[in-house]
């Protein structure tokens, strides 16, 4: 691989440090150093897309120039070049995350996880805590809402209520690949919501 691309793509992954999750930092930097720098660039639009996480125009500038210099091999995010850049958000000052924002995030997918627990088969019940303790909350969220629609679990509007405040943590655009999150109305209005249970 390239090694000036390599080192624009590491160098990217240094700006955007503060933005990403800390746990996956190391293996990130794994990937820079073994220089696998399309995986690397792979893995940055899909952390960046799927937490909804804001570049600035510089950085969005440059990532256009990586994704159009990497060669896209298996890689998804390469491969639909146009969609991964529709689909990364821009602000001049990004906003991060704050750790009080991912304690009421985690807070609120513990509590409706809590509140729906009698109602969602067990094996799925297991998997919707994991992904909530390792903080993939989009994907729970999507996976959650799939189940109660898709399963017509019925649901009280209190707890409707909790899924859809749930549901506006994400910009639809962020989560391009997560159907439930993406088309929320569509979501909220195919639920058994229900006074009886």
């Amino acid at each position: 691989m390239d090694t000036k691309l390599n080192e624009a793509v590491r160098e990217l992954l240094e700006q955007l440090a503060e933005r990403l999750p800390k746990r996956r930092l190391p293996a990130y930097r794994a990937l820079g150093e073994a220089g696998e720098s399309a995986q690397l660039l792979n893995e940055l639009c899909k952390i960046l897309i799927g937490r909804g996480t804001a570049v600035t125009p510089a950085e969005k500038t440059t990532l256009t120039q990586l994704l159009a210099t990497v060669p896209a091999g298996d890689y998804d995010y390469i491969n639909n070049r146009d969609r991964t850049l529709a689909a990364i958000q821009v602000a001049e000052q990004p906003q991060t995350t704050t750790h009080d924002d991912l304690r009421a995030l985690s807070a609120g997918t513990h509590a409706l996880l809590g509140r729906l627990a009698d109602r969602l088969p067990p094996d799925r019940l297991e998997e919707y805590r994991t992904l909530s303790r390792v903080g993939e909350w989009s994907m729970l969220v999507d996976l959650l809402s799939a189940s109660l629609v898709t399963r017509q679990i019925p649901i009280s509007p209190s707890e409707r209520d909790a899924l859809a405040a749930l549901l506006s943590w994400f910009r639809p655009a962020a989560v391009a690949d997560l159907a439930y999150i993406r088309d929320r109305e569509n979501t909220l209005a195919a639920l058994n919501v229900t006074d009886k249970r």
